[in-house]
């Protein structure tokens, strides 16, 4: 007869004999899970390391591209822009280095570059607003009176944000010639000491930076463009708009020959401003755009483009998916 004590014997045997087995199996387990793992993490360091290097070729190639690029760019862009002024402005948040290139380049194509202005963020700024009207108030009656300075795009009311009425005043600044039509001498709008007036007013009142300017009226101009905001940042349609109808200042009743919206690939996709413009009934048959334009290759096209505006034509182009090509056809 088995007594009570045989029992437990039995099944603290039992108990002992499925604990060693589980220690010697996990054991021999933990020992292939580790092999694997460590095979993987072989393979994986392996690929790493072949993509790094694939990447530093690639990377090695574009740098290569670029520099053949602007190497070339003074050829490609030779004679362009012969007996055009241009004058370059500057957007809030663009790369000031990509407007002094493009300036150099605009020289290259044989155009008189009439100078650099930088629009500063406060412009936009609501909470501006009795300090830009104070600044407007210091411009020179006869330049109102006359009604010399274009209209804002939308029509001036005594509602009218002081932003959009600053912002005609400096498009009517920066672009201050009307172009005849086909034949004759185009219209003054405002005399080049009005037009140096209304800069200095706003550059003294902190809302502009000027560099380069001179009192020659330019025929076209270049409208360098921010990239576009973060995905995560606040909506940007308020300060779109505003841009829109700079470009509707610089533009409207034949107040230029041509205007190019020029910016990095980024602001080709929403929310990009050259998006924006894309999606503007009125803008994007008037204004032509030019992506990738803080690379050498953008700059190209951006001089091709204005080379097409002055000859009466808008295109869009450059190397994203938004552009109608690479570049317009000037033959």
């Amino acid at each position: 007869m088995i007594d009570f004590r045989y029992h437990v014997v039995s099944i603290v045997a039992v108990f002992l004999a499925l604990t060693v087995g589980l220690v010697i199996g996990s054991s021999y387990l933990s020992k292939v899970a580790y092999d694997e793992l460590n095979n993987q993490l072989s393979s994986l360091r392996g690929q790493n390391q072949a993509l790094h290097g694939t990447q530093n070729q690639l990377s090695a190639q574009v740098r290569d591209r670029d520099s053949l690029i602007a190497a070339l760019g003074p050829d490609a862009v030779s004679g362009k822009l012969t007996g055009h002024s241009v004058a370059v402005v500057m957007l809030p948040g663009t790369d000031g280095s990509s407007g002094d290139a493009l300036s150099d380049l605009l020289g290259k194509a044989g155009a008189q570059v009439t100078g650099e202005v930088t629009l500063k963020s406060s412009l936009l700024d609501p909470d501006q607003g009795g300090k830009l009207t104070a600044a407007a108030a210091k411009l020179p009656a006869a330049e109102r009176g006359g009604e010399q300075l274009p209209t804002p795009s939308s029509s001036a009311t005594s509602a009218t944000p002081p932003s959009v009425i600053a912002l005609a005043d400096i498009a009517g600044a920066v672009v201050h010639r009307i172009p005849a039509n086909n034949s004759g001498v185009g219209e003054q709008a405002i005399t080049d000491q009005a037009s140096q007036d209304v800069l200095t007013a706003y550059s003294n009142a902190g809302y502009i930076d000027v560099k380069s300017a001179s009192a020659t009226s330019a025929d076209l101009v270049v409208v360098m463009a921010p990239p576009a905001p973060s995905s995560g940042s606040s909506s940007n349609d308020a300060a779109d708009a505003l841009y829109l109808g700079f470009l509707k200042d610089l533009t409207g009743g034949g107040r230029s020959l041509g205007a190019v919206l020029a910016g990095p690939a980024s602001s080709a996709e929403s929310p990009g401003l050259l998006a924006a413009a894309l999606k503007d009934s009125w803008v994007s048959k008037n204004v032509s755009t030019a992506d990738t334009a803080d690379q050498a290759s953008g700059r190209i096209i951006t001089v091709f483009a204005l080379a097409e505006a002055a000859g009466g034509k808008t295109g869009h182009y450059g190397l994203t998916g938004t552009a109608d090509g690479p570049l317009p056809d000037l033959h």
